[in-house]
């Protein structure tokens, strides 16, 4: 693949992104206020940030593509010869929603944050401190700004 051809399917993908987040808030704002409040601010934020990319895509010329700015972080890549990591990832995924249905979506997203944390290597202060800021903005989001009503839990229905 060319280098032009490569710089044309990013412009096309980053203007396929901004119509689609134009679509969205189009389509939310023929909602009620309360029902379209999440989708047209982070449309919005999303269509913000579309149009730097646009602008910046297309400013960047096809010669040569623009040495990185500052430091460059390299992290390890994970290599996968299996199907274990897909195994893994779908894993993570279905133990999420197990724990939504048996004890709630408001006690499943820190246990989630915190056990997943700990697995892959974070300490307690970390792991600790992305539970209860989890819990908090969705305590605080959803619960009690929004008013959602959550499903009964599956454990808690005995009692």
């Amino acid at each position: 693949m060319s280098q032009d051809s490569l710089i044309l399917e990013k412009r096309l993908f980053s203007l396929f992104i901004f119509l689609v987040l134009i679509g969205a808030v189009f389509v939310a704002s023929q909602w009620t206020l309360r029902a379209s409040i999440i989708v047209l601010l982070l449309g919005g934020v999303g269509i913000v940030l579309a149009i730097f990319q646009l602008v910046s895509e297309f400013k960047s010329t096809s010669e040569s593509p623009p040495a990185p700015a500052g430091i460059a972080f390299e992290t390890p890549q994970v290599k996968s010869d299996s199907r274990w990591g897909n195994l893994e990832i779908w894993s993570w995924i279905l133990g999420f929603y197990v724990g939504i249905l048996l004890v709630g979506f408001l006690i499943a997203v820190p246990l989630f944050v915190l056990v997943y944390s700990k697995i892959y290597g974070a300490g307690w202060p970390v792991s600790l401190g992305l539970s209860l800021f989890c819990w908090g903005f969705v305590y605080g989001i959803f619960d009690q700004l929004m008013h959602v009503p959550w499903p009964r839990a599956f454990l808690f229905s005995f009692f």
